[in-house]
């Protein structure tokens, strides 16, 4: 029996698109519905903060201040979450020490720019994340 296999290069669009998919990247000139909190923090967050945002991604053992451990925001402040100061840390209006002032980067206006330059969108990406980091908290 002959088996069917696809050329690779069918496989690796499908894998790509799938990963756009999962990612809530949007195309070009469409601005993503609903992003996925958890994969805007792979993408953006999980390098320096790591996969389960216990503070300890690839990247953390590089910097000069050790990422947080993000698990532990509610913890850190009095058993609630701040969503409201979390979102301005993330969207640059709140200084984060260890990110160079305000060079988190500040992922506001990188989520603009990514979202076609639409602040809806960016507000829309930074929630979801928001969401996604409350869903995490140690209990």
């Amino acid at each position: 029996m002959l088996s069917r296999t696809r050329p690779p290069i069918v496989t690796i669009f499908a894998v790509g698109i799938l990963a756009l998919a999962c990612s809530g990247t949007a195309f070009a000139g469409q601005v993503s519905k609903s992003p996925s909190g958890s994969g805007t923090y792979v993408n953006y967050c999980g390098s320096c903060h790591g996969p389960l945002g216990k503070g300890n991604g690839p990247m953390a053992s590089v910097l000069t201040v050790k990422p947080a451990d993000l698990t532990t925001i509610a913890t850190r402040n009095g058993g609630k979450f701040p969503s409201d100061m979390v979102f301005r840390m993330i969207d640059g209006r709140v200084p984060v020490r260890g990110h160079g002032g305000q060079g988190m980067p500040v992922w506001g206006d990188q989520f603009q720019r990514i979202e076609g330059g639409t602040p809806e969108a960016s507000r829309v990406r930074v929630e979801a994340l928001v969401s996604y980091l409350a869903s995490i908290q140690q209990k």
